[in-house]
């Protein structure tokens, strides 16, 4: 009898989705120090936050704040889990 494939719990899915983020702003800015919370508020799931090198253009911390306010937008639209991304002052 062929099995049927699990379904990721929750919180599986956020541990994903959270290392799926990890990776990109890591690809996307290498020296970024990355700060993740699991600390649940009212609606979030998680909290990311990106410390960018002081070296980085205002140009390239401004692609990193768009792409990852868009990954965390699908991740909501796709999943319903709520990530709060931000790219902080270092």
């Amino acid at each position: 009898m062929p099995r049927t494939p699990k379904t990721p719990s929750r919180e599986e899915l956020l541990e994903t989705k959270i290392s799926e983020l990890s990776a990109l702003i890591k690809e996307l800015s290498p020296q970024a120090r990355v700060e993740i919370s699991f600390e649940r508020g009212e609606d979030e799931d998680a909290h990311i936050h990106v410390h960018p090198p002081l070296s980085i253009s205002a140009e390239e911390v401004a692609r990193l704040e768009v792409t990852m306010g868009e990954v965390c937008n699908d991740v909501l639209l796709e999943t319903g889990l709520f990530i709060i991304g931000a790219v902080c002052d270092s």
